[in-house]
């Protein structure tokens, strides 16, 4: 076998592509913000009321928006950290953050279930039952038991969004926990994940990135696990 290999070197063409794809993300996510924030101030001006009085249609506008902008930020987020440009939220911007997903969860929870999905429609995968996942034919076995005509509901939105298979949402609802969890560690000194766990005997580490050395959050020990090799000596 020839074990030799070669380098590539990145190119300057290579370099500009990236730096496109990143700059597109970018600009997409200052787009939905704009057609959330236009979308919202253009049904809301002038109008009195409550946001369940609103037509279907204007909620469904906005709800789909928000969503989007939600999912954007996450994508700009993502590659801030791959380019180590991520500082990181404050207290206020989490708070911020929150305020603005759960809006907009509230404006999703007056729709009609009818007009949810057609909004935000069910993924077309199928194999959940060979992976013992949720998928398409879970969401609808879930919808079955439910008024297709009937208001979501702010209560029942989180348990639906749940049980529905929809990676936008699902992203969506993962930053808004994240927003929670971090709201609730700058109150506590704890993530809610890690209160969960402390709560049930279950221990939980920090890991220093820069080491690899990982503290337990309960007893103070340290370890370092140990890398797996990949790489296997055939005689």
């Amino acid at each position: 076998m020839d074990n030799k290999f070669t380098v590539i070197n990145s190119t300057d063409e290579d370099k500009n592509k990236e730096m496109d794809r990143v700059y597109r993300i970018a600009r997409i996510s200052e787009l939905w913000e704009r057609q959330y924030y236009s979308a919202l101030e253009k049904t809301c001006t002038g109008r009195t009321g409550k946001v369940k009085d609103l037509p279907q249609d204007d909620l469904a506008k906005i709800g789909l928006a928000g969503i989007k902008y939600i999912c954007s930020m996450r994508d700009v987020t993502r590659e801030n950290m791959k380019l180590g440009i991520d500082k990181g939220r404050t207290l206020e911007e989490e708070q911020v953050r929150f305020t603005v997903i759960d809006g907009i969860f509230t404006i999703i929870s007056c729709l009609t279930l009818r007009n949810f999905v057609t909004t935000f429609p069910i993924e077309k995968y199928y194999k959940g039952d060979k992976w013992e996942e949720k998928d398409y034919f879970y969401t609808m076995e879930v919808l079955s038991a439910m008024d297709l005509d009937k208001a979501i509901g702010r209560d029942e939105l989180s348990e639906l969004i749940w049980d529905y298979y929809n990676a936008d949402l699902r992203h969506a609802y993962i930053e808004y926990t994240n927003a929670m969890s971090a709201i609730y560690k700058a109150q506590t000194g704890k993530g809610i994940a890690e209160k969960f766990f402390e709560d049930r005997g279950v221990p939980t580490y920090t890991m220093d990135k820069g080491t690899g050395i990982m503290k337990n959050n309960q007893t103070g020990d340290i370890m370092k696990p140990k890398k797996a090799s990949h790489i296997q000596v055939v005689k």
